[in-house]
């Protein structure tokens, strides 16, 4: 092979040089209106394009501009959204041996933005560990009457055999709290090991209907002892610990105002040529929204708070994907219409995909298909892979979509719960096939390094290239593939098992021959700790095979918190090993 190589090389440079020279500068021309838009949206002046924040608008009047420039009908449509939680009346005193001792708020004390107001006057004071409640298993409230009492609990559950067959959705905080909310207490006071956060909007409900509030171990004072080595004898017995504390109450006054924000998605069609299927839509969509100054999800630090998240990969790519598209999607006069999509909200759990198909702009039930792109501008050039799901499309309609891919581009297809969480899965609820665009994660994801420097522009012309002819080969079909129930199957996270260990590893979704390659590692983690990098291909995880994702969950799970394993992964040909000590998740 190595002495054919000045041979094809020298073909390479022929076929480049017979390339009209038109279809070179409308290459080009598509690279500088994908840059200029990511360049934009991404850039330190947008702070990020957080949910809330008025520069989301300015990225939302910049993208319906552009549309508008082409000649294209747009209007925004708006839905409320929680941006801003905060203190209007606050006072917490604790009542030690008749001692009353205020608590200072941001220091000692504070409310979680899901928080019910209170007026409470010397309630007494209960620890209840981690507030499990298991029907005939691991209770922490067995024997004991909450109602009308402060009950005291950690945050997080740890991974413990005691609680090994509990569905993952019970060991949510939220899960807790909605059964001490049955049970009547008087207010839950949550131990944050990791220091108190932020009065912030909460992820999830935006109220509960008790109060809930933050509290440091050292702002208790000792009222129940040492608390560390409670906790520990919970996690070596796996029994409960609860205690009351004696004569020590808490008196609380608590008002909270939540500031609401009209958030934006931007909504725009082209006309289809057909007159009887131009009432009919194929939907392009893409979240504009980011993480702002990292405030929430970044997975930056702590020092990564209050920078600039800029999200050019997540997701200015696929915002400028989209708004690439139809420029092009116009000038071909697709048979079919298509409905144009950015929304709002989709990094505090899909609130404008979901929103839009609650309060659609256009006949729910006329919609007949939905591409979603989402972190599209990382194409790796030296191997491009795309990873392309189809979450409610039929089999068959992903591998008809995978021909359009030019030889050397690989497209790794699956349908089902693997193919990412993102605004396509608003669709396929609601019974709407659809595809999902998205080149994998890497190093930069939710952290201020996301930046439009590091996009690969060439490789989103390219992935324009073949959406176009994917858009198209639907917009102009005789017949859309039919919603696929069986592929839109996602398991419910209640019904899943404890995933205990937390490894560290960045994943690479596509296939590979070797086994399951990641694109690099989380700082601080087992992985990082035993030399895995970025590029390397892991292939055995202790006694088990290691072929793709699938087998590298499963191996986790079959081991526990301390646990030793032998690692086993490829550098390029060379073979390395391993010994791991596995973590808990925290």
């Amino acid at each position: 092979m190595r002495s054919r190589l000045p041979v094809l090389f020298a073909a390479a440079l022929v076929a480049q040089a017979q390339v009209p020279a038109s279809k070179a500068e409308a290459t080009a021309a598509v690279e500088t209106r994908l840059r200029k838009d990511v360049s934009f949206l991404a850039s330190p002046e947008l702070k990020g394009r957080g949910n809330g924040y008025p520069e989301l608008d300015a990225a939302a009047r910049h993208i319906e501009g552009e549309l508008k420039t082409l000649g294209l009908k747009t209007q925004v449509q708006r839905f409320p959204f929680i941006a801003q939680v905060v203190r209007e009346r606050q006072q917490a005193v604790l009542t030690q041996d008749g001692a009353p001792r205020p608590l200072a708020w941001g220091r000692d004390i504070e409310a979680l933005g899901l928080s019910g107001d209170a007026d409470l006057k010397a309630k007494p004071i209960l620890f209840l560990g981690y507030g499990l409640q298991i029907p005939g298993g691991y209770d922490d409230a067995a024997g004991l009457d909450l109602k009308d009492r402060v009950v005291v609990i950690a945050r997080t559950v740890p991974d413990l055999d005691a609680f090994a067959h509990l569905p993952r959705g019970e060991r949510s905080l939220l899960a807790r709290l909605k059964k001490l909310e049955s049970a009547k207490v008087a207010a839950v006071l949550v131990l944050e090991d990791a220091g108190l956060r932020p009065l912030q909007r909460e992820e999830g409900p935006v109220k509960v209907d008790l109060p809930v509030l933050g509290i440091t171990e050292s702002a208790l004072g000792g009222v129940f002892g040492d608390l560390p080595a409670r906790f520990k004898a919970i996690r070596e017995s796996g029994r409960p610990a609860s205690q009351e504390a004696g004569q020590a109450t808490l008196s609380l006054e608590l008002g909270l105002r939540r500031i609401e924000a009209r958030m934006p998605n931007v909504v725009a069609e082209i006309p289809g040529r057909d007159p009887k299927l131009r009432k009919e839509f194929i939907v392009l969509g893409a979240h504009m929204d980011h993480l702002g100054l990292g405030e929430r999800h970044s997975l930056g630090g702590a020092e990564a708070r209050g920078q600039v998240h800029p999200g050019a990969d997540d997701n200015a790519s696929g915002t400028a994907m989209v708004v690439e598209l139809a420029r092009e999607l116009k000038r071909s006069r697709p048979r079919r219409s298509i409905l144009l999509l950015h929304f709002a909200g989709e990094e505090e759990g899909l609130l404008g995909s979901q929103y839009w198909v609650q309060h659609p702009t256009h006949p729910l039930e006329s919609v007949k298909f939905m591409l979603n792109f989402d972190m599209v501008g990382r194409l790796d050039p030296r191997a491009p892979k795309l990873l392309m799901g189809g979450l409610g499309a039929p089999k068959t309609a992903l591998e008809a979509a995978r021909k359009f891919a030019p030889a050397d581009f690989s497209v790794s297809a699956d349908v089902g719960a693997s193919v990412g969480g993102s605004d396509h899965m608003s669709f396929s609820q609601a019974k709407i096939p659809t595809f999902f665009f998205f080149t994998g994660l890497h190093g930069e994801y939710h952290r201020p390094s996301d930046t439009a420097d590091r996009i690969n522009y060439a490789g989103m012309a390219r992935l324009a290239a073949f959406s176009r002819a994917v858009a198209l080969d639907l917009a102009n079909a005789d017949q859309v593939p039919a919603f696929d129930p069986e592929t839109a199957k996602l398991p419910p996270m209640g019904d899943r098992g404890p995933m205990r260990i937390a490894f560290g590893t960045i994943p690479d979704y596509a296939d590979n021959p070797k086994g399951f390659r990641i694109n690099g590692v989380s700082r601080g983690s087992t992985a990082e700790s035993i030399g895995l990098q970025a590029g390397d291909i892991l292939i055995q995880f202790g006694d088990k095979p290691v072929k793709n994702i699938y087998d590298f969950m499963g191996a986790l799970g079959a081991f526990k918190p301390g646990d030793k394993a032998v690692i086993q992964w490829l550098r390029g040909d060379a073979l390395m090993k391993a010994e791991a000590i596995l973590k808990g998740r925290p």
